[in-house]
């Protein structure tokens, strides 16, 4: 049995549990430590405690929220090597603009393979 030491850290902000279900079945095949956090303020905190390898954001936050979040990770310099997913229901270059500090943006509904793969490859990376 793998203990918690090998296996990857990926922290999930999920305001509305709208992203959960669609990540629900790579988390639980892969290696993975999953922390899920549904409060946005406590997502940059969490994540300097954490020190996870991977963030998957919910795009739709309140506020713009998610945007933000984004760049305080980026211009952190503890953060900013943490790769952050955005995952998004929206196919506009709007959300694409917004969030375009992320290391990868995808729209639901999600490509199983193609966000497993993605995931797998920016935690190697």
């Amino acid at each position: 049995m793998e203990t918690s030491a090998t296996k990857k850290s990926i922290l999930i902000l999920d305001k509305d549990s709208r992203i959960l279900t669609a990540v629900d079945d790579i988390m639980h095949k892969g290696n993975y430590d999953v922390h899920i956090l549904f409060d946005p303020n406590s997502v940059f905190d969490k994540a300097k405690t954490l020190k996870p390898d991977l963030v998957i954001l919910d795009y739709l936050l309140l506020n713009n929220e998610c945007a933000e979040i984004c760049r305080d990770f980026k211009n952190d310099s503890e953060m900013s090597a943490v790769p952050l997913i955005v995952v998004t229901a929206y196919k506009s270059k709007k959300a694409c603009d917004e969030a375009c500090q992320c290391d990868a943006l995808f729209v639901k509904p999600l490509d199983i393979p193609l966000f497993a793969s993605h995931i797998n490859y920016l935690i190697a990376s």
